[in-house]
């Protein structure tokens, strides 16, 4: 009689077969591969399979990074990002909670730099700091060199203050622009932030810069990049840049003149990637072959190489795909924490075709790293011709419908985008009822979390009043996600039922382009708070009745912003925490549980700001961080 065996389950794999097939998915197929039954759980609890997918897909994160360091915690490493991911997904914050108040703020790396009265303060928010670091203006501004009279800094004259602005802050050193005084220039300061000191001098860079001028900061913390942008009176602008060695005070000097505009974060995007400045922008000086097709312009410049520097374009699009509404177009450069690479994001609002309707899409496109650059043109400059890339996406039109004229640009026919990088926020077939959309003028904040594929807005969602006539501006959080189809096409969406996604594309070998087979579905439209959620939450995250202006700062794991709320000194707002990190630790959160919904919502202000505490730090000194003297914020989960 033929022999029966039982039948083959991944849990009944040896287990060097089962960590071969383990280590080749990802952090997300990972963890839900785990919650498939108990004994794959107990197989994929092992250490060696975490650390394997820390070192292959989550080694450029922070969570990846801090476990490689430690050489343990891989395990926990995983799901902690994967737990980070879901809750920007479905706007499931973990913790709410007021930080500050200020006039002024920055936000990058996790640390909140803040501007309250005569202190500026710098707060580790994503390590949950017991203390924060604070600079005395008083003390620093009457000892810039070259700096304004000594007599305008006379306490009784108008705040010295008030007339610095934040400009950047990274690795420990924080920038700022001080306003001249009548028709002086104003001064660009770079201040080691250090409680103590490590280099020969706090004071990093001090340099004079035409008033109203619109500039660009960017930094490590070994090389500062800067920007001023200048527009001759009936002639095209210009971008004069600079670059500073802080090691050894070495400047280089070179002008960005193709770029023709100054709007940042719209048209063109600045970023430090490995110390080096890179630049894209969208709109650059007439090119006789863009008459049909929009490109990314990017610059890449480099530090302690002579100057060396290399240039380009990627295609971005085709004119024919439709009209732009500008006013929601996004353009920011970012590092991928799964490849480690640099990427231009771009967000943009079109009328797809012409079609009465218009919907945003985010477009990923990823940049040559300076290595790769420097293997490819190890001579000195270069300027890369353009691409050929994709017109149409997967899901359009078949190419008999395209306009010849739009191939003169190429060598040959455009093909068509992966769909990995490029997410539609709904699909043109949706419900409209469905997709909760918010006009411009209440979408306080959008951006968009690339390693959670989800678009992230803060929005107004005024409430009806107890009479039923007045309304309460409320803010509240607003994500749409998307996730990875299952491979196999169950549905026969692109072919017969039950065989696997055939690739849309393939490279000039003919072999399939990375992730051409794969397909997405949409999470939905996720709202937070809830409609019944506590009158206390609501009122924490919009103290006033009318929101004002609300600016706000965002990355992979947390979400601040600033909103006004009485009882603060002028032009001082609130700085209000979103975090979606489960591992956040503040010693003055109180659970969401202990609020009834028909509270009566508590004031949150006046309160007296901590005084600093001498330290050896000299100019930085050290005070109980404000979040501490607030004491209102809450878990939520």
């Amino acid at each position: 009689m033929p022999t029966s065996y039982p039948p083959l389950n991944l849990d009944s794999l040896p287990f060097d077969v089962f960590y071969q097939i383990a280590t080749l998915l990802d952090d997300r197929d990972c963890i839900h591969l785990s919650r498939t039954n108990c004994a794959i759980h107990a197989l994929m609890d092992s250490d060696l399979i975490a650390r394997k997918t820390v070192e292959s897909v989550l080694a450029h994160s922070k969570e990846g990074r801090a476990a490689l360091a430690a050489q343990s915690g891989y395990r926990k490493a995983v799901g902690r990002r994967f737990d980070i991911h879901e809750a920007v997904a479905t706007a499931a914050p973990y913790a709410v909670a007021v930080l500050a108040y200020a006039a002024d703020f920055l936000y990058h790396q996790g640390i909140l730099c803040y501007r309250v009265g005569h202190e500026i303060r710098v707060l580790n928010v994503h390590r949950g700091a017991r203390q924060e670091r604070v600079l005395n203006l008083y003390e620093v501004i009457p000892r810039l060199d070259g700096g304004p009279p000594a007599g305008s800094f006379d306490l009784a004259s108008p705040d010295p203050a008030e007339r610095v602005e934040l400009v950047h802050y990274s690795e420990g050193i924080l920038v700022f622009r001080l306003q001249g005084i009548g028709a002086q220039d104003d001064l660009l300061i770079a201040i080691d932030m250090a409680l103590r000191q490590s280099r020969r001098r706090r004071l990093l860079l001090q340099k004079s810069i035409p008033a109203e001028a619109a500039i660009f900061v960017r930094h490590s913390r070994s090389y500062i990049w800067y920007g001023i942008f200048t527009a001759a009176l009936g002639s095209q602008g210009a971008w004069q840049c600079y670059g500073m060695d802080l090691a050894t005070d070495e400047t280089i000097e070179f002008l960005l003149d193709r770029v023709v505009d100054e709007d940042i974060g719209q048209t063109l995007c600045f970023e430090t990637y490995q110390d080096h400045l890179y630049a894209v922008s969208t709109q650059v000086t007439s090119d006789d072959d863009e008459r049909f097709s929009s490109f990314y312009h990017w610059f890449c410049y480099a530090p302690r190489q002579k100057g060396r520097k290399w240039s380009g374009r990627l295609w971005r699009r085709e004119h024919c795909e439709g009209p732009i509404n500008e006013m929601w177009t996004d353009l920011a450069i970012r590092t991928d924490e799964t490849t480690g690479r640099p990427v231009i994001i771009e967000c943009r609002r079109e009328w797809r075709d012409g079609k009465s309707e218009n919907h945003r899409t985010t477009y990923i496109e990823p940049l040559s790293t300076p290595a790769e650059m420097l293997a490819a043109h190890p001579e000195g400059d270069v300027k890369s011709p353009a691409r050929s890339a994709s017109v149409f996406d997967d899901d359009e039109a078949d190419s008999n419908t395209k306009d010849p004229e739009i191939d003169q640009a190429y060598d040959h026919r455009p093909e068509k985008r992966v769909r990995r990088n490029y997410h539609a926020e709904y699909e043109l077939s949706d419900d409209p009822q469905q997709r909760q959309e918010f006009i411009a003028a209440r979408t306080k904040h959008r951006s968009y979390h690339l390693a959670a594929a989800t678009f992230v807005d803060l929005v107004n969602d005024p409430a009806p009043q107890a009479d039923g006539v007045r309304v309460r501006d409320r803010l509240r959080l607003r994500t749409v996600s998307r996730k990875r189809k299952c491979p196999i096409d169950e549905q026969g969406i692109a072919g017969e039922p039950g065989l696997l996604f055939r690739p849309t594309q393939t490279d000039a070998d003919g072999r399939p382009v990375e992730g051409a087979e794969e397909r997405f579905d949409s999470r939905g439209v996720h709202l937070w708070p809830r409609e019944d959620a506590p009158a206390e939450l609501h009122h924490l995250l919009c103290p006033d009745p009318h929101s004002g202006i609300v600016d706000a700062i965002s990355d992979e794991r947390t979400l601040v912003y600033s909103v006004t709320s009485a009882g603060l000194p002028p032009s001082h707002r609130a700085l209000i925490l979103i975090s979606f990190d489960p591992a956040l630790h503040f010693p003055t959160l109180s659970s969401v549980q202990t609020l009834k919904t028909s509270a009566t919502p508590q004031s949150i202000f006046p309160v007296v700001l901590p005084k600093p505490t001498t330290s050896r730090g000299g100019l930085i000194k050290e005070a109980v961080p404000l979040y501490q003297a607030i004491r209102r914020g809450y878990w939520l989960r």
